[in-house]
């Protein structure tokens, strides 16, 4: 059959560029569909944007805790909230063209619009030029995820909002509630407590962060509350009504049932894949909890058509979404392909302080009755923090007690996400404690922590 192109990738996101720009550098006739502006969910309205905001705080905060200790002084401190969210438009704008510009580099085609999967080898186009059948050889599915309700609670874009909105609201609410305490509650949480909006997190687990080391998450939550942040854990959202100025939560747990009113609420209780109108009715293709199921090789259970990214599930995050594109199309194309280690696929929240960790939990570790050593270095003992004024938090790394193997590694603190690509890379390379210990780390910055963390582990530490 001669197809019009070899390779067509519906969305634009993490996994779909990325997909399109490997195929391309490969010399693939490709063609990329996205229906909104390239770089997807993650660069135009998550990411990226939000880590906008989260810098745009941060800088407030800093401003207005202790500036005398910095030798700074000023009156009238005033917040523009409309000059905010429209920096974090602004970069995501700038980096949406970036990817338009590598496009063109490869040679990838790229339409705006809907495409529709009639058929292995053929998808339906719908554009403002109108509908088009395309055929291609291997069609890679990269559509992402979008937002979860819960049940009885619809978002409807105004009061009852998701991280979208939330990033783009016009006017800074005096109260915000957010139901459900992971990496997304816990950073809006974070940015409109540092511009001075009243915020309530509500999660239903024992913890914020559940899915972090335990440690980690205790200290956020204590960061949290001393800034202000009304924290309820093990706490259930029973519903969500809309009044004349606002919403209306109930809420229950071991202390009974309450009422918690606010001027929006955000729900951020996970994602669900987007698979709505993306096949023909003629075309059946095996889902799981409203995730397109792959093989090994991201293939789906029709042959030639292959997935990618969030929409087939856990981790939904974007540099997992990448590695697994680029993977896929590498598969496609009969080059080597990388085989993604989920076990060492590293997780970052960027509130203040930031919480970074690949691996094992130290609980995980107890319930597989793994004979361990653990090592935590404060970053109040760093000098290096606290000539940055920014003591809180430490590193905390996980060792096979018997091979030395590091198992896991869980930081909290300044800017410590970027430490942890480092920490992912020596699990990659099966590094040991001795090896971290004896590897030359610079003075004086934040990584020393790691050096000093297997040095506790091991009895070898120099600065505790």
């Amino acid at each position: 059959m001669n197809y019009q192109y070899d390779i067509v990738v519906i969305g634009g996101g993490p996994a779909g560029y990325a997909a399109a720009i490997r195929a391309g550098q490969l010399k693939k006739r490709v063609l990329c569909v996205e229906k909104e502006d390239l770089g997807g969910t993650c660069l135009n309205w998550g990411c990226i944007p939000t880590k906008a905001l989260l810098e745009s705080g941060a800088f407030i905060r800093r401003l207005r805790e202790h500036p005398a200790e910095w030798g700074v002084s000023f009156d009238n401190l005033s917040i523009d909230f409309s000059a905010i969210i429209g920096r974090s438009r602004d970069i995501a704008g700038k980096l949406s063209k970036g990817i338009a510009h590598l496009f063109s580099k490869y040679g990838v085609k790229h339409e705006r619009g809907t495409a529709t999967v009639l058929a292995a080898g053929k998808i339906r186009l719908v554009s403002s030029a109108g509908a088009q059948d395309i055929t291609a050889k291997d069609i890679l599915i990269a559509t992402g995820a979008r937002a979860r309700a819960l049940p009885g609670i619809d978002f409807d874009g105004d009061r009852i909002i998701s991280s979208r909105e939330a990033m783009s609201l016009k006017q800074q609410p005096k109260h915000l509630a957010i139901i459900g305490a992971g990496a997304i509650g816990c950073e809006f949480s974070d940015f409109y407590n540092a511009l001075g909006t009243k915020v309530t997190l509500i999660e239903m687990l024992d913890h914020i962060l559940p899915i972090e080391d335990e440690d980690c998450s205790i200290v956020l939550e204590r960061s949290f509350a001393k800034r202000g942040i009304d924290v309820h854990t093990r706490t259930r959202t029973q519903q969500v009504e809309k009044t004349g100025t606002g919403v209306k939560l109930t809420v229950s747990n071991s202390r009974g049932v309450q009422t918690i009113e606010a001027d929006k609420v955000l729900l951020a209780v996970g994602v669900t894949g987007n698979i709505q109108g993306l096949f023909g009715l003629d075309l059946t293709i095996e889902l799981v909890k409203n995730h397109i199921k792959v093989d090994a090789s991201y293939q789906t259970s029709v042959r030639g058509i292959w997935a990618a990214g969030d929409v087939i599930g856990p981790p939904w995050l974007a540099h997992v979404a990448h590695h697994e594109a680029v993977a896929c199309v590498e598969h496609i194309c009969g080059v080597h392909a990388e085989t993604i280690d989920y076990a060492n696929v590293p997780g970052c929240t960027y509130t203040h302080p930031q919480v970074a960790s690949v691996g094992l939990t130290e609980r995980k570790c107890r319930e597989d009755n793994r004979d361990i050593k653990i090592g935590k270095f404060p970053f109040a003992a760093s000098g290096r923090a606290l000539a940055a004024g920014q003591t809180e938090g430490f590193t905390k790394l996980i060792f096979d007690a018997k091979t030395g193997a590091l198992l896991g590694a869980h930081m909290i603190g300044e800017n410590v996400t970027e430490m942890l690509a480092g920490l992912v890379v020596a699990r990659k390379l099966e590094t040991t404690e001795d090896q971290i210990i004896e590897a030359m780390h610079p003075h004086p910055t934040m990584s020393e922590a790691i050096m000093e963390a297997a040095g506790v582990a091991f009895g070898r530490a120099i600065h505790l």
